[in-house]
C-alpha cells in the first residue's frame, strides 16, 4: 500500500512577518518546527495571529512534512512532525503540507504512518528522490509514492516502544521549558534587587 492510498496533502501559504507574535494566535510550523530526518522541533516558536485558512490549521496529533530543503544535506527533505499536545493550534507555512487522511484515521493509523515515515528507508528514499541544487525539493508524486511497510505484530511492538520513547522524551522536553523558564523569572526578580552576578541567580534558581 502506498501513502497516496491513505493520505492527501494540504499546502500551506505565506504569511506577513509583520504580524508575528510571540503570543498570539496559532504557532508556525514551518521548517524551523522539524527536527532533522523527522520530529517536532522543540524551543522558541513563533505565532501568527493574522487571518488564516481554516484547511491549513493543525491540532494535536495532525501530521505535517517538509517538500523542499535549503541545504544539500536534505535532513529536513521529507522530514515528518507531530503536533505535539502543549501546541493546541498551529499553522502550515509556504514550506510544510499536512497529511489529510483520505478515511479518517485512529491515532494508531497516524501513528503507523508517522513511524514509516521516520524510518532510514524512508530518509534513504526522499534523498535519493530529491532534485535541485541549491534547495532541493521532493515532488508530491515522489512523496506519496513511498510504500508503506505491511502490518505486522512485530511492526507495531515497534511501534509501541518508539510512542513511548517520544512520549517521555516529550515530557523531559516539557520539564525543561518550565525550568528555562523559572530560571528566568528569577534572574529577573533578583537583577531588579540589585547588582548580582548571573552565576549566583544560576545556582540559587537550582538550589529552589
Amino acid at each position: 500500500m502506498k501513502l497516496r492510498d491513505v493520505v492527501t496533502l494540504v499546502r500551506g501559504n505565506t504569511y506577513k512577518s509583520s504580524l508575528i507574535s510571540e503570543n498570539n494566535g496559532p504557532v508556525l510550523l514551518g521548517l524551523g518546527s522539524i527536527e532533522r530526518d523527522g520530529g517536532f522541533k522543540q524551543g522558541s516558536l513563533k505565532r501568527y495571529p493574522g487571518p488564516s485558512d481554516q484547511r491549513i490549521l493543525l491540532h494535536p496529533g495532525d501530521l505535517y512534512v517538509s517538500l523542499k530543503d535549503l541545504t544539500q544535506s536534505c535532513n529536513l527533505l521529507g522530514a515528518v512532525a507531530r503536533v505535539p499536545e502543549e501546541v493546541t493550534e498551529g499553522r502550515l507555512t509556504q514550506d510544510t503540507v499536512k497529511l489529510e487522511f483520505i478515511n479518517g484515521a485512529t491515532g494508531r493509523d497516524k501513528a503507523y504512518v508517522y513511524w514509516s515515515l521516520r524510518s532510514p528507508q524512508y530518509r534513504n528514499y526522499c534523498k535519493s528522490m530529491g532534485t535541485g541544487t541549491t534547495n532541493v525539493s521532493l515532488s508530491r508524486d515522489d512523496f506519496l509514492n513511498w510504500e508503506l511497510p505491511e502490518e505486522s505484530q512485530a511492526n507495531n511492538l515497534i511501534i509501541d516502544l518508539l510512542e513511548l520513547i517520544e512520549d517521555r522524551i516529550s515530557v523531559n522536553s516539557q520539564i525543561n521549558g518550565y525550568l528555562a523558564e523559572l530560571i528566568e523569572t528569577i534572574a529577573k526578580k533578583y537583577c531588579e534587587q540589585g547588582d548580582i552576578r548571573l552565576g549566583d541567580i544560576c545556582y540559587q534558581a537550582a538550589e529552589r
